[in-house]
């Protein structure tokens, strides 16, 4: 019989773009690899400012971090590998599949997935889902979750450092 693990979620408002990149630097500094964040959100919601933040938390200068939307993958070394993957302009399953992408997600690095809605099939379990929805311009949500042991172990690590620094968006408070 499969344990059924149920989903943690939080959720916070960010003002600017400055505070989207600390987030992101928050929960970077508590990835190891194997972790898989996957960002889903509007065009221009910030996933790759998120993925900057990231990026600072495992020591990697933020200036190197670019959407990868034309490269499809930047790789990026710090701390820890980062590997950042762009599935913007593809939509089409086959030809994500063609590129054999789920080799990143082997465990040798930490992988961010922008637009990781398109991706094929099912990303392994253990996956943090971050979803960034504009709320205005210079306002976002982002909303975290995950049921695997570590995802709920990143997202409680992430509460806590957090804490009342940005406002946690409790679930009753959204749509």
């Amino acid at each position: 019989m499969a344990l059924s693990l149920q989903e943690v979620s939080v959720g916070y408002l960010t003002t600017s773009v400055e505070k989207t990149v600390w987030l992101g630097q928050q929960l970077g500094v508590q990835l190891i690899d194997g972790d898989i964040i996957a960002l889903i959100g509007d065009l221009g919601g910030g996933k790759t400012w998120f993925t900057k933040g990231v990026a600072i938390g495992l020591e990697i200068g933020p200036d190197c971090v670019v959407s990868p939307t034309f490269t499809l993958v930047n790789e990026h070394k710090g701390r820890h590998q980062l590997f950042h993957i762009d599935l913007y302009r593809l939509s089409d399953t086959t030809e994500i599949m063609a590129l054999d992408l789920e080799d990143y997600l082997s465990g040798e690095g930490i992988v961010v997935i922008e637009w990781a809605d398109r991706w094929p099939g099912e990303l392994p379990e253990e996956t943090i889902q971050v979803e960034l929805r504009m709320v205005d311009e210079h306002t976002r949500e982002l909303r975290f979750s995950g049921s695997h042991l570590r995802a709920k172990e990143i997202l409680m690590a992430l509460r806590e450092r957090v804490g009342i620094s940005l406002k946690e968006i409790k679930k009753s408070e959204t749509c």
